[in-house]
């Protein structure tokens, strides 16, 4: 498509251009272009935002990249999605295209072994869904740079990100993060208590090792625990399920009860657990939780007020 419609800028373009990659992040675009020419990421910035440098004003970051790389602006806006407005991809493109929506997507480092099969030896980022913590092609936890775990020696790690994506296809966006921290809450109070923690500690022990030492916000913590997170997240993400603890009937708490133990807590039982529980304590305020406005469920209709008979 001609860009002859484009300020006529004094940017050029730079010796040796790259190839963005699908939904990469603008500043990661940047850097990798940078590092190809072999010049700062602070100076190719402080070029683009010299006023001296530009004529007849300062161009926008879409069009200061057109100049540098010499991609077509078109191009640009398909790979980089954090450029697109409505108004660019009306102008620029055969057929808008949309930008990401605000919530629902995040950005993360690309695998490096992803990277490494294209020839390119730097980091990268790029927008994703929220859900993605590992890459499935290579089994590999891809939650920070520098840090990439290879998790093949668990592999119901890597099973529990795909139940993740099915979750999300299944409920939905929204109600599959606040389940997800929902679990996350429980599960770690559980953790710091010593409990049902036999899961975990069996993938630490094969991911690094009878003598591993953990911290709090371990990587390598957060990938062996994200299996039983995952699995909680699909008890309280289920419209049906969630709701098991508040009907009334004995029989539906337990069998609320036995999927927490098959999915989280090995052993878990209302008969041994003290009020302090964080399981009970969910239990009693969940119902008024429901008054929040983002709050993702329809609670079916029952009588007020709703009570719990835990022993």
């Amino acid at each position: 498509m001609s860009t002859s419609v484009l300020p006529g800028p004094r940017l050029r373009q730079l010796p040796r251009t790259i190839e963005p990659l699908h939904r990469e992040t603008s500043g990661s675009y940047l850097g990798r272009l940078a590092a190809a020419n072999r010049i700062s990421l602070q100076e190719l910035s402080a070029q683009i935002q010299d006023p001296d440098r530009i004529h007849p004003g300062k161009l926008t970051t879409l069009h200061a990249i057109h100049c540098l790389s010499g991609h077509p602006v078109d191009r640009l806006l398909r790979a980089l999605p954090d450029l697109r407005s409505a108004e660019l991809t009306t102008r620029f493109t055969a057929q808008p295209l949309k930008p990401l929506p605000d919530k629902g997507w995040t950005t993360q480092p690309v695998c490096t072994r992803c990277l490494a099969g294209l020839g390119i030896t730097t980091h990268a980022s790029r927008h994703v869904p929220v859900s993605t913590n590992i890459c499935l092609r290579h089994g590999r936890w891809i939650g920070r740079y520098g840090h990439q775990l290879d998790l093949r020696t668990v592999p119901e790690v890597i099973r529990a990100q795909r139940h993740h994506h099915n979750l999300v296809r299944r409920h939905g966006q929204p109600t599959v993060t606040y389940a997800m921290a929902e679990a996350t809450d429980i599960s770690f109070r559980w953790w710091d208590s010593d409990r049902f923690d036999r899961r975990w500690r069996s993938r630490m022990t094969e991911l690094s090792g009878p003598k591993w030492h953990a911290f709090k916000d371990d990587i390598s913590l957060v990938a062996c625990t994200y299996p039983d997170i995952v699995a909680l997240a699909g008890l309280f993400a289920s419209p049906h399920l969630r709701f098991l603890p508040f009907t009334g009937k004995d029989r539906d708490l337990r069998r609320f009860i036995r999927d927490v133990r098959e999915r989280a807590a090995t052993d878990y039982s209302l008969e041994a657990v003290g009020k302090r529980d964080p399981l009970i304590r969910w239990i009693e305020e969940e119902p008024s939780d429901r008054s929040l406005p983002f709050y993702p469920w329809r609670p079916p209709g029952r009588p007020a007020p709703e009570q719990v008979n835990v022993p």
